[in-house]
């Protein structure tokens, strides 16, 4: 469209003040459609709580919008619970180590003695065999006796070398029975060990502190995470978003998520900052409804816009309005919305008509913040008005 210059011209043929007027001209039209969202970063580190049992009781916060570095603390739970445990199972393994040490020493011991019969028997065996060595130069009743006495001898030794292998083989179970003990009472005493260090998180990466808002026991809506907030394992609490890439998050409804497609250009206006704008692409479209607490029927989706410029003035959480241009019509005759007035049967546009301006019924189609395209009722180099030439400034 082309502006034209102020007029001296009245309306509906009297004389009025000076009009502001446009004159309208075929062009691509953009159509459009406006969300409000939320400004996050694109990545950064999600801090949770940990996958432990029980509530977890949060007793420590690091302060948010305030910049952490690698290996600062910035969230710790109530750590007596598993403390307690990671020492009881440290006990129990201390106890297991202990009981294995005597259990070796009396195996040890029984060994010992069992190698020391086997020594005495070798040695009663050997007696016994020079003594049947010598019976052999006496009487024949001698020499019967002393060959009995060679094979007790032998029955003797040959039992207690039985004995011993016999001894080795409990004492291999055993000392697998107190390993297992062992290993079970470690494998306990490391994860007891987790869980406890685990009540303390420390930043792995720096950035900016931003606590996420969650579902409280006895409260009718979300708020931020606090001291003293009991929460389960796993839960998101806070984030250190990395702040040199940005986008806006968006909750859109069925019908016009339709109407959006991945790659269409945007326009980012910030509420804390009127005057600039932002320029974006919507990145991703959730496949599934996001579910809204207390309104199981409305189905609202995540649509997510990345923001091309880095600025630092963009923060998380910032509230944020998003433009998309959802099509683009090729030649298009449209109007400012300023220009358009209600009528009892719909709109009306003041198109100046020799030296005034006559009120114009029009029929609107597409429209976007800030112009409409006109179906029917003007036609192009039409000059109409920009407000009511029949208003009193």
């Amino acid at each position: 469209m082309l502006l034209a210059g102020l007029t001296g011209l009245g309306g509906c043929g009297k004389a009025k003040d000076e009009v502001a007027t446009v004159t309208l001209k075929k062009a691509p039209f953009p159509v459009t459609q406006v969300e409000g969202g939320e400004i996050r970063a694109s990545s950064g580190e999600q801090i949770s709580s940990p996958r432990i049992g029980g509530r977890l009781k949060i007793v420590y916060l690091y302060p948010e919008g305030q910049q952490v570095d690698i290996g600062q603390l910035v969230l710790a739970f109530e750590p007596a619970e598993f403390e307690r445990e990671m020492l009881d199972r440290e006990g129990r393994l201390e106890q297991a180590r202990a009981e294995m040490i005597r259990a070796q020493a009396e195996m040890a011991q029984t060994i010992a003695d069992v190698k020391r019969q086997i020594e005495q028997r070798q040695a009663a065996y050997e007696l016994a065999k020079l003594n049947a060595e010598r019976a052999k130069f006496g009487s024949p009743v001698d020499l019967r006796k002393a060959e009995i006495e060679t094979e007790k001898a032998f029955r003797a030794l040959a039992q207690a070398r039985s004995d011993s292998e016999a001894q080795e083989v409990v004492n291999r179970v055993d000392q697998s029975k107190y390993q297992f003990e062992i290993d079970e009472q470690d494998r306990r005493y490391t994860r007891a060990k987790r869980e406890y260090e685990s009540t303390s998180i420390f930043a792995v990466r720096p950035g900016i502190v931003v606590y996420r808002r969650i579902w409280k026991p006895g409260t009718d809506g979300e708020s931020k995470v606090a001291v003293g907030d009991q929460v389960h394992g796993g839960q998101a609490l806070m984030d250190i978003p990395d702040l040199s890439a940005m986008q806006v998050l968006c909750l859109v409804g069925e019908v016009d998520l339709k109407r959006m497609e991945v790659g269409q250009p945007a326009i980012v206006r910030m509420e804390a900052f009127p005057g600039p704008v932002w320029h974006g692409r919507v990145a991703r479209l959730a496949p599934m409804a996001t579910p809204q607490p207390g309104a199981p029927s409305v189905h609202v989706f995540e649509v997510v816009i990345d923001i091309d410029e880095r600025d630092e003035r963009l923060k998380p959480g910032m509230s944020a309005e998003v433009e998309v241009t959802v099509q683009t019509l090729p030649s298009a005759l449209a109007v400012p919305l300023a220009a358009v007035f209600p009528a009892p049967r719909g709109h009306v546009v003041y198109r100046r008509d020799g030296r005034g301006f006559s009120a114009v019924p029009v029929v609107l189609g597409h429209r976007n913040l800030t112009d409409a395209v006109v179906d029917s009722g003007l036609t192009e180099g039409d000059v109409i008005a920009l407000h009511n030439p029949n208003l009193t400034p």
